[in-house]
């Protein structure tokens, strides 16, 4: 198992304790409902999101909706992330997720500045119409060029263009008060290149970043929705004593300037206070000598004689927020033990550097400036140009589900659906066992409907493909056939391919070819794991009867397996979808 960095491998057995089912911290205060759309596996984010905002005092709800899928959930309204109605909509989307196409070279469009601009204004139109705050994660730029090194100087190359699309998009969310940005390129960079991206997990699991990646990205978020919520940092309470007036304190000489310098940074409007145990009088001159950059900074004091739980109560107390939200800075370990009580997630332990306290005052979200903004800076932010999808979602006359059957009309997707011709298997095994968001759940390999000689079993896989590209063998299903009745034991679909309406496609193509052989029914036998939500709503919904070629009808059913009916016969061939 890969080695988590310290504070990583914290935050998931902090999570993995919080989420289980006898875990009871007390009563917390409603966290905001927060929904993860990504082109990628995003779900080693859950942790190191939710642990932060459980921290900061809430308690976060987390959906992470099916991979692959944020124009889809974005357009639809019934869709799992519309019924989770989000307070918060976080968007993660990497243009080369998209799939190669068949001569094997990228899409030629992958990186034009309009690439993500209609995904993005479809995220704010939804998280509009959701009530909801949208996060959009600007991409990490190409790991390597792609035409070598001539590339970085092309202004039509790949780094270039991926740099106008991050551009265009930030420019159209910055003067929108329903969205901002987080940026996965300053994670990237601060973890290194190299260290970021786990190329075999990709390849098993699309999941294309490090635990570290993850960490520090959860950690950026939690500090967005926090801040936008305005329980971010509010102030910064510096302890003189330890780092300062005592004379073993780090700062006892000279690089007493070097602080003044780094808490002179601060933003406007973020209080600085000091706190002293000795009297303020006494500490006020002592201050003056040893540190004069120090004593001009613009900082109110905390009265004398108390401890430092007690002076971070008075100054949160003072500026009407929690403890949680106060930054305190504290010299070595000597002095540390009695603040790490008051503030335990924004304290910032010092040994005499002022880079040191550059960046622990930075990762304590003392210099984010995320203000809650409650109307256009500009006034109205102006449309995209070239934007379809932007002016489609201003139209009066236009609903979601319009656009959902526009979107699905443009990809021009082709679902072909036959019987394999050889023996080799591999593929349709690859798509049943990997599926987990649209399977049926039960047991049976696609072997088992391949039976030499067995004409009452069948065997079909789907090869799929659209304007983007072509996905290969997407689909596999299994039929049982029983006299009149078609029973549909084997039905999995590649998350790649779902929400394109690609399982609309192959239930028509299996009404006509059971029709053509004599049989009235299809009765689809599933069992609900509470992850393959997608195939059971898609069953439940396609239960009637459905007219064939040359006016045929066959009735769809579904015939739901539980534990006490399926007498622990069947067992979860759900596996991790790629």
């Amino acid at each position: 198992m890969p080695v988590l960095p310290a504070d990583a491998g914290h935050n998931v057995r902090a999570w993995q304790r919080r989420t289980a089912p006898a875990c009871s911290d007390g009563p917390v205060a409603p966290g905001p409902r927060v929904a993860v759309l990504a082109s990628f596996t995003a779900d080693p984010l859950v942790p190191h999101l939710g642990t932060p905002l459980h921290d900061a005092g809430t308690h976060p709800e987390l959906f992470m909706a099916p991979f692959n899928q944020i124009a889809q959930e974005c357009l639809r309204d019934d869709s799992a992330t519309a019924r989770f109605r989000p307070d918060a909509l976080v968007v993660c989307a990497r243009p080369e997720d998209r799939p190669a196409v068949a001569s094997g070279k990228r899409e030629a469009d992958a990186g034009d500045p309009r690439t993500l601009e209609p995904l993005a204004a479809t995220a704010l139109d939804a998280a509009r119409r959701w009530g909801a705050l949208l996060v959009w994660a600007l991409p990490p730029l190409p790991y390597e060029p792609s035409r070598g090194v001539g590339d970085c100087g092309d202004p039509r190359g790949a780094m270039a263009r991926a740099v106008a699309s991050r551009e265009a998009v930030r420019a159209r969310l910055a003067v929108d008060p329903d969205a901002c940005v987080v940026d996965l390129e300053d994670t990237v960079r601060a973890v290194g290149v190299r260290h970021a991206r786990h190329p075999a997990l990709f390849r098993l699991a699309r999941v294309p970043f490090t635990e570290d990646v993850f960490f520090r990205f959860g950690g950026e978020l939690a500090r967005v929705l926090l801040a936008r919520n305005g329980q971010g940092c509010h102030g910064v309470l510096a302890d003189l004593d330890g780092l300062v007036l005592d004379p073993a304190a780090p700062f006892a000489g000279d690089s007493a300037a070097e602080l003044a310098s780094a808490l002179d940074e601060l933003p406007a409007g973020r209080r600085l206070a000091y706190r002293t145990g000795h009297p303020v009088a006494e500490a006020r001159r002592a201050l003056a000598t040893l540190a004069p950059a120090l004593a001009r900074l613009p900082a109110e004091w905390i009265a004398e004689g108390r401890t430092a739980v007690e002076d971070l109560a008075r100054f949160a107390g003072a500026r009407g927020v929690t403890t949680s939200t106060i930054a305190v800075l504290t010299g070595p370990p000597a002095t540390e033990t009695d603040t790490a009580a008051a503030a335990p997630h924004r304290l910032v332990v010092c040994d005499g550097s002022a880079d040191q306290v550059r960046l622990g005052l930075l990762d304590a979200g003392a210099f984010d400036t995320v203000p809650p903004v409650t109307a256009y800076p500009g006034g109205t932010p102006p449309a995209a140009e070239g934007n379809d999808t932007a002016t489609r979602s201003d139209d009066a006359d236009a609903t979601p589900g319009d656009d959902y059957a526009a979107f699905l009309r443009g990809l021009g997707v082709l679902a072909e659906l036959a019987e394999p011709t050889g023996p080799d298997l591999s593929a349709e095994a690859d798509v049943a066992a990997r599926a987990h968001d649209f399977t049926l759940a039960l047991s049976h390999s696609p072997e088992r409907f391949a039976s030499v000689g067995d004409g009452g079993r069948l065997l079909l896989s789907a090869h799929v493909r659209d304007r983007y590209g072509d996905y290969g063998t997407s689909a596999v299903i299994g039929v049982r056939a029983a006299g009149a009745v078609w029973h549909v034991e084997l039905f999995s679909l590649s998350c790649v391919v779902m929400g394109k309406g690609v399982e609309d496609l192959l239930l028509r193509s299996l009404v006509e070819r059971a029709a053509e052989r004599g049989a009235t029914e299809l009765a689809f036998h599933y069992r609900d794991t509470g992850r393959n939500h997608p195939a059971v709503g898609f069953l439940r919904a396609a239960a009637r009867h459905h007219r064939a070629h040359k006016g045929r009808d066959v009735c769809v059913t579904s015939v739901e397996h539980t534990a006490a009916t399926a007498g622990g016969h069947h067992e979860d061939g759900g596996g991790t979808d790629d």
